[in-house]
């Protein structure tokens, strides 16, 4: 289940190790996130390079997950694409000189196993995007409103401000007389 032990992934020095699995993650990624609604199997390809010291790892993740939507609640599917690259040091050797950006994981000397399960989880909860909206939603149509407020797109607001601008003339006239009064007093 994307756990291999630092013994077995030695031997591939030559040659990367492979793999392509599908897993049944929702109980899981459930368990860390009340807000996922479903989560359908997860594919896995990914391939492990043995670097003097380093195992790095190159996965591609592919899943769709059930969310509620950020504006009315209602179900919708996020499909995730996700690409991984971490580092694994199984050999405690100094990751000083290595490109900072490069996300390097330590290897627990008692318990030496590659973990790209737990990986797996972590990105795609990482990567749930903090705006979730359903078709509708994302079109502009289907706002939420209630007693005397409604929600109005960019688009909307940006013509009412137009023609907030564009002053009746008659009430241009209103104004110009309460301006006469207030300097006369």
């Amino acid at each position: 289940m994307l756990n291999w032990d630092v013994q077995d992934v030695r031997k591939y020095k030559d040659k990367p190790f492979a793999f392509n699995e599908s897993l049944n993650i929702e109980k899981e990624l459930k368990e860390r996130s009340e807000d996922i609604i479903n989560v359908g199997a997860a594919k896995v390809d990914g391939q492990l390079f043995n670097d003097n010291g380093l195992v790095i790892s190159d996965i591609k993740v592919e899943t769709v997950i059930t969310l509620p939507s950020t504006r009315s609640l209602e179900p919708v599917q996020v499909p995730m694409k996700i690409r991984i690259n971490e580092a694994y040091n199984i050999d405690n050797i100094d990751t000083e000189e290595l490109d900072e950006n490069t996300v390097i994981i330590p290897i627990d000397d008692e318990n030496p196993t590659i973990n790209i399960y737990e990986s797996v989880l972590d990105n795609i909860l990482l990567n749930i995007p903090s705006q979730i909206l359903t078709e509708d939603e994302a079109n502009g149509k289907n706002m939420p409103s209630g007693k005397n407020w409604e929600v109005i797109s960019e688009d909307d607001y940006q013509k009412q401000k137009e023609e907030d601008k564009q002053v009746n003339p008659e009430f241009a006239k209103l104004k110009n007389l309460f301006k006469d009064n207030e300097e006369k007093e």
